[in-house]
């Protein structure tokens, strides 16, 4: 593309090279020499097509090895490298530089484990272990052979950020990114700033005041120049990709359009509405917690003689979990009642209090302060009916055993919350997900928690799920930071490991457009038909090659050709003896990791074939071990409901699913096609999985 530059390294061999590969084979000491006999899989490695040259070293990962490594291939005119050693996870990175300051090209190394996967899991089997090194070695030759070169990608990003919300996350990031001298647009659906900020007098758990907090920020964006704020606004377009947004936003009647680099989403949340529920809608007197803070910066709670809060309205139920801020809210303003009103009974009617850090501090002193905290269960809710004196709250206290009935001026109801008004218009236009409950999911929990899956586009606060004020004013710094990263050094970067479109064949469904999850796929042409892969936007997980329909699309270094190849070259003798595993680079080759540390013995059957995500498992590839003769196909994929390439599990599985009815129309044994979802800790299951599907295939007594 023609915004994209492609760093290279030129001395990389060109596709139509006739490869000379180098095999190195690692002792790793006595740690996979102890199981295997590394000279004769060094042997056995100059033996195989198209191999100029096998070595062997005690640690191959040494500086003196890999100096040895480099002279290999500038002696020997290398395109191609295999290393035999321990896990990818771990080396790979360092393998790929060494062979790049030869002059080769990085991506045409290919990585085989014969610590993780033979030594350590078959230490008592020489025989055994020898034999299945070679296999791998072979297998890693055969996908080598085939590697073509891999070029990093870079894509121009600017110095400007559209941000949508404007409450105390979103000003929060405005500041933290105009400080850095980059512009902002600040987009606000309401007619001021400030979010929640405008409707609670004092924060939880300290009791600052809102106000103070909320005018800080609004001066500070006022002292800025680099800072334009829209109120009253409402985005009608944001087109493009990182480094390259088209936003026009529609305010006070007047539309503005203006180019944005990164895009942050801090549209914050709203209480769910309690209407129907302990006579909320039917009784004045029945209020949720932000109309309590407006009745207590109003002086309206002093007449009130008996107030009762229930905890846990619309939240930790069957439909969501905690709403994370209704205990620190509802000690912090039961507290404020007590302190203006002493006299004033207080009850906190609740399933668990769930305080953290100073949160737990309020919580003993207003219980010192004479307010009394009522536990209740799930079973049996509170009830709140109307008396001749007013309202009344039955309860039955489990701690006391027994039902009490407390009289209420004033009932407060600690209510769940959702993602604000809007957020369906936001998913569209940035194509991102939210849940049922209008929050938006982020990229993954522990990797990308501030990021959605497309690059650039982040998100805080309130946005993602409910939490108190000092966590969204944290993320509005963190996904400032995020989106800084890359305008700072003016590009973003992708690794050589992406999509590339064969347009021959091409039927211009768009289904490739449609399941990429990092919308690195765009259509373009007359008819806006035609795919294109944004090259730095991409990951290389696969989703697009495994579901085209024409096989149109490849990944660099993970082709239809190279991994059949690999295939091939593990069932060419005693098909049926063995089980073919595509495995996930992160999560399940993390277990197999795992599963070799602790030395966790399983069947010696299983050929694994590296595969950066599930979504990369064609149902062609699967086929194809079965009509080789394979005696089964494990597919390994990340635990669910998380995965490093978004949705890539959940393609991966409903792929399965439906080869399992397909091949079964047409006489296949599909018990044959296994799965498991692992994470990167689950070394037993993957043990206890190999040994499952040995057994099930009658496997147990035919050596290998």
């Amino acid at each position: 593309m023609s915004d994209e530059t492609e760093v290279k390294n030129e001395a990389g061999a060109a596709p139509e090279e006739e490869p000379r590969v180098g095999v190195f084979v690692c002792d790793c000491g006595s740690n996979i020499q102890g199981a295997v006999r590394c000279n004769e899989v060094r042997d056995f490695a100059e033996g195989l097509p198209d191999v100029v040259a096998a070595e062997e070293g005690k640690w191959i990962c040494s500086v003196d090895f890999l100096n040895r490594m480099k002279e290999s291939v500038t002696e020997n005119n290398l395109n191609r490298v295999v290393v035999a050693c321990c896990t990818p996870r771990t080396h790979e990175k360092l393998f790929r530089k060494t062979v790049a300051e030869a002059g080769m090209n990085p991506y045409q190394l290919e990585f085989v484990s014969t610590r993780e996967q033979v030594s350590w899991v078959h230490r008592n089997d020489q025989d055994v272990a020898t034999e299945k090194a070679k296999d791998l070695v072979k297998m890693g030759v055969a996908k080598a052979r085939l590697l073509e070169p891999g070029y990093e990608i870079k894509l121009p990003v600017g110095r400007s950020c559209l941000i949508i919300g404007g409450g105390a996350a979103g000003m929060t990031a405005a500041t933290a990114i105009a400080n850095q001298g980059f512009q902002v647009y600040l987009v606000e659906r309401e007619a001021e700033l400030g979010g929640l900020l405008n409707s609670i007098g004092t924060i939880a758990p300290e009791g600052n005041s809102a106000a103070e907090v909320k005018e800080a920020l609004l001066a500070e964006i006022a002292s800025r120049d680099n800072i334009k704020v829209f109120t009253n606004a409402k985005l009608t377009k944001v087109e493009g990709y990182i480094g390259n947004y088209s936003v026009a936003v529609e305010a006070n009647g007047e539309t503005e359009e203006f180019h944005a680099d990164t895009v942050i989403v801090a549209t914050g949340m709203v209480e769910i509405d309690c209407t129907g529920q302990y006579m909320y809608g039917e009784s004045p007197d029945v209020v949720t917690q932000l109309q309590l803070e407006g009745m207590l910066q109003a002086g309206e709670v002093k007449d009130k003689k008996n107030v009762v809060f229930i905890q846990c309205v619309n939240s930790r139920n069957e439909e969501r979990g905690c709403c994370t801020v209704g205990c620190g809210a509802s000690v912090k303003n039961a507290r404020a009642i007590k302190e203006a009103q002493p006299d004033t009974n207080v009850y906190v009617l609740y399933r668990d209090m769930i305080t953290v850090k100073e949160e737990y501090v309020h919580l003993k002193e207003v219980m010192k302060e004479g307010v009394v905290f009522v536990r209740w269960e799930y079973e049996r809710p509170p009830v709140v009916t109307e008396t001749d004196d007013g309202l009344a709250v039955t309860v039955y206290n489990i701690l006391l055993g027994q039902e009490i009935t407390l009289p209420a001026d004033l009932v407060v109801l600690a209510t769940g919350f959702q993602g604000a008004d809007g957020v369906e218009d936001i998913k569209g236009l940035l194509k991102v997900s939210a849940n049922s409950d209008g929050f938006f999911q982020e990229q993954h929990i522990k990797l990308g928690p501030l990021d959605f899956a497309a690059a650039g586009v982040h998100l805080a606060g309130s946005a993602r799920n409910p939490k108190p004020m000092k966590d969204v004013r944290d993320e509005g710094y963190g996904a400032a930071m995020r989106a800084s990263i890359p305008m700072t050094a003016g590009f973003v970067e992708a690794e050589g490991i992406v999509a590339k479109i064969d347009l021959t064949n091409c039927i211009e469904c768009g289904l490739c457009a449609k399941k990429c999850p990092y919308g690195a796929i765009k259509l373009v042409g007359e008819e806006g038909k035609t795919p294109e892969v944004i090259s730095a936007l991409c990951k290389g997980c696969g989703t697009c090659a495994a579901d085209c329909p024409k096989e149109c699309i490849q990944i660099v270094h993970y082709t239809d050709e190279q991994l059949l190849a690999a295939v091939d070259a593990a069932l060419e003798h005693d098909a049926d003896k063995k089980i073919i595993a595509f495995v996930c680079h992160w999560c399940a080759h993390g277990a197999v990791d795992i599963a070799g540390v602790g030395r966790m013995e399983y069947p010696p059957n299983i050929r694994i074939i590296r595969v950066m995500c599930s979504a990369r498992v064609a149902q062609r590839f699967v086929q194809h071990a079965l009509d080789k003769g394979a005696a089964g196909v494990l597919v390994a994929g990340c635990e669910f409901p998380t995965c490093h390439y978004i949705t890539g599990n959940y393609e991966c599985k409903d792929r399965l699913e439906k080869l399992r009815r397909k091949l079964g129309k047409k006489g296949y044994d599909t018990d044959k096609i296994w799965e498991v979802w692992l994470s990167a800790a689950m070394g037993p299951k993957w043990v206890s999985t190999q040994k499952e599907m040995v057994k099930a295939l009658g496997l147990e007594n035919k050596p290998i």
